[in-house]
């Protein structure tokens, strides 16, 4: 493709050289880059140009000029946003050809759209999944790096899912992907917003740019969109919905699990082994037996038949669909074991999130409630005694322990996790692995174990070193079962 067609439409200030050159590959990390590549500048820097012109760079794209031996320098006004747009007509605009789903929330985004992909499958709809797990479709899954890809590998695995024959791709949209603009030149035909609360405001400063962040969705791409039929589905339950409903022509659909709504609980019934509900889903009543524990789960089945409903897919076949699914790795995941021991693993790691799960838990629980858990390093710090204020109020006895420290001392993380515990009914056990072994050891038949906050991981990351580890096969090591 010619240099000339990729830039067309971008927020070009300035070209300097031959804008007819061949262009054989995108991409803004200098380490990828190949002859005849054209390479995007989106860190102001500069600083990776020439290791980028090293390897074989014919064009640069930048806010400004840079020297080097480029073909052709183009200056725009917006490197990451005319990243995303280049992207995707370089590969012939993917998100145009597929029905794609954006998910946005603090939790539930991965939950809700397994629920989705497992919905499409039962209506025998050829369905692809991006999102903090992995990336899958055709029987293929790639581990995720990151919830939501990069803009030029993002648009790559859209175009390689539509050569597949994929139809519809559920992908999570976090809220860093927004701000850094990883989904630019994305047609979104419906998008999904689960809840909002108390998160990753180490990188966006306050609740306020976190929230803004996570409206974009809604209020730009959405809104943006090519597609002719465009949908939201909004959570009413949630204090800041309102501020998510975009304009139109998208169509704006509800869910609530007490307000009558497009789709709502009419009665529920909730024990360990899972979850009995009615529903009522654009005024026609369901009913649902999922082995999902949680009342808020409940409002991520809702969810996601009302995209089922919204996308014309008959009842018993969302039903299906909802009730195939046995469960999402590391979301209150089951161990099964022959102790009598209801072990969860889960990737709770906001107060919200372990706050909900401890509720429920704590609910549905025989015996006692035991928890452990940790925090992660270099990132939110005031979370730290907020979560252990949770744990010592919901829990029978917390064991706190690492998450992954990264760059801090394990020592200082949970010093900052006491400071909100009220209660003596805890352990320090700096080790996550003789924490998690403590905990089933400790735990005795009818009792609930919780391992909490990293979920599907299978790894730690311990200053520098990533390990690899995985809080499930600890579980299954201990109990001597298979997975």
């Amino acid at each position: 493709m010619k240099l000339s067609e990729l830039i067309q439409g971008l927020p070009v200030m300035l070209t300097k050289g031959d804008i007819n050159i061949e262009v054989k590959g995108i991409t803004k990390d200098s380490r990828k880059v190949d002859k005849g590549y054209i390479f995007f500048s989106t860190d102001n820097s500069g600083k990776y140009i020439e290791d980028a012109a090293r390897k074989g760079a014919v064009a640069l794209v930048a806010d400004k000029e840079f020297q080097g031996p480029f073909k052709c320098s183009v200056i725009v006004t917006d490197p990451k946003e005319a990243l995303g747009k280049a992207a995707s007509r370089f590969y012939g605009l993917p998100s145009e050809k597929l029905n794609v789903i954006g998910i946005t929330g603090t939790n539930g985004k991965t939950t809700t759209s397994y629920l989705i992909e497992s919905i499409l499958k039962s209506d025998g709809r050829k369905a692809g999944l991006i999102g903090t797990i992995s990336y899958r479709y055709n029987g293929l899954t790639l581990k995720a790096e990151n919830t939501t890809p990069g803009a030029g590998e993002l648009h790559s695995l859209l175009n390689d899912m539509h050569k597949a024959d994929i139809e519809f791709v559920v992908m999570e949209v976090s809220s860093h992907s927004l701000d850094q603009k990883r989904v630019e030149g994305v047609n979104f035909d419906t998008a999904v917003f689960t809840n909002l609360t108390h998160d990753h405001l180490d990188y966006h400063g306050d609740f306020e740019h976190y929230r803004n962040a996570k409206r974009i969705l809604f209020k730009h791409y959405l809104m943006q969109s090519t597609k002719d039929d465009k949908s939201a589905i909004l959570n009413m339950d949630d204090p800041y919905m309102n501020e998510f409903i975009p304009y139109t022509p998208v169509k704006t659909f509800c869910y609530s699990l007490s307000k009558n709504t497009d789709a709502y609980l009419t009665s529920y019934g909730e024990d360990i082994k899972g979850l009995r509900l009615e529903c009522s889903i654009m005024g026609k009543t369901i009913s649902i037996t999922s082995p999902m524990i949680g009342i808020f789960n409940a409002s991520n089945i809702l969810a996601a038949g009302l995209f089922g409903y919204s996308s014309k897919i008959p009842p018993e076949k969302i039903i299906a669909g909802i009730e195939g699914l046995e469960g999402v790795p590391g979301r209150l995941e089951r161990v099964k074991n022959t102790k009598g021991v209801y072990v969860f693993i889960d990737y709770a790691h906001t107060p919200d999130a372990l706050k909900n799960v401890l509720e429920v838990l704590g609910r549905l629980k025989q015996g006692r409630l035991i928890v452990v858990f940790g925090c992660g390093g270099d990132r939110d710090t005031a979370k730290r005694p907020i979560m252990g204020s949770i744990a010592s109020q919901l829990a029978d006895f917390s064991i706190v322990t690492t998450d992954n420290p990264r760059g801090e001392e394990p020592k200082k993380i949970i010093n900052a996790i006491l400071e909100g515990f009220s209660a003596n009914s805890y352990r320090v056990v700096e080790d996550r692995k003789e924490a998690i072994l403590e905990g089933l050891e400790m735990s005795n038949e009818k009792d609930v174990v919780l391992i909490a906050g990293k979920g599907h991981e299978d790894y730690q990351i311990i200053g520098r070193e990533v390990n690899y580890f995985s809080d499930r096969e600890v579980v299954e090591e201990f109990y001597n079962v298979a997975h």
